[in-house]
């Protein structure tokens, strides 16, 4: 099992340990995203994770990558999902999107 050694909620915690709202973050396209079939029986967005990153607990840049779903129960059987790609890519992406919406 793969430890969480990313805290992406650490721009957002405060001095006395809360945790502000995070901003959805749309992670841009790139030419090295992957793209698969979703399949509503058998796909999760944690398997994809894991299939992809190596960590399951990296299926919220799947979900920033596809904007039109609020959750993985939106996503309607056989539509072609994104997956960010590579991993450093898309959490570097997620991290300046957060970073230039903080700084606002």
């Amino acid at each position: 099992m793969p430890r969480r050694d990313y805290n992406r909620y650490e721009l957002y915690i405060n001095t006395d340990q809360s945790i502000d709202q995070i901003p959805f973050v749309k992670i841009p396209e790139n030419i090295s995203d992957k793209y698969e079939k979703w399949n509503s029986r058998t796909s999760r967005l944690d398997k994809i994770a894991q299939r992809y990153y190596d960590n399951p607990f990296m299926d919220f840049l799947i979900l920033y990558g596809n904007p039109t779903y609020l959750s993985e129960f939106d996503i309607e059987d056989g539509a072609t999902i994104r997956i960010p790609f590579p991993l450093d890519k898309a959490k570097s992406d997620y991290e300046n999107g957060l970073k230039s919406i903080k700084n606002k």
